[in-house]
């Protein structure tokens, strides 16, 4: 691949036609957006582990679960024991969390 300055110097040898061509293009490339990026967050957003754990609640109310994205890798009612028997299933930082029932949002007010 050719770096910027050898770019240039092919640029320089242009004919004035071509070079106004070359200015053409790279105006309607400037004009045009970046096509955007897929970024991921830089912190882990556990989205698939939220998800894994609304599917499955009614499964495991009351335990702890630990996750490994939408695998489940250990349960049971202490958390410490399936903390330890995630991370011997190789799993460095495992996803540990209590299944609750799920509590609705009050509404309330004044009839």
């Amino acid at each position: 691949m050719a770096t910027l300055e050898q770019i240039i110097n092919e640029a320089r040898a242009l004919t004035p036609a071509e070079r106004r061509r070359l200015h053409q293009v790279l105006e309607r490339e400037l004009e045009q957006p970046a096509p955007a990026k897929e970024s991921k967050p830089a912190y882990p957003t556990h989205e698939q582990e939220r998800a894994w754990l609304e599917a499955h609640r009614d499964e495991y109310l009351g335990e702890w679960v630990a996750l490994d994205g939408d695998r489940l890798l250990a349960h049971g009612p202490d958390a410490r024991k399936v903390y330890e028997a995630a991370r011997a299933k190789g799993v460095e930082a495992p996803f540990v969390e209590r299944v609750q029932p799920k509590v609705d949002a009050f509404m309330g007010g004044w009839l």
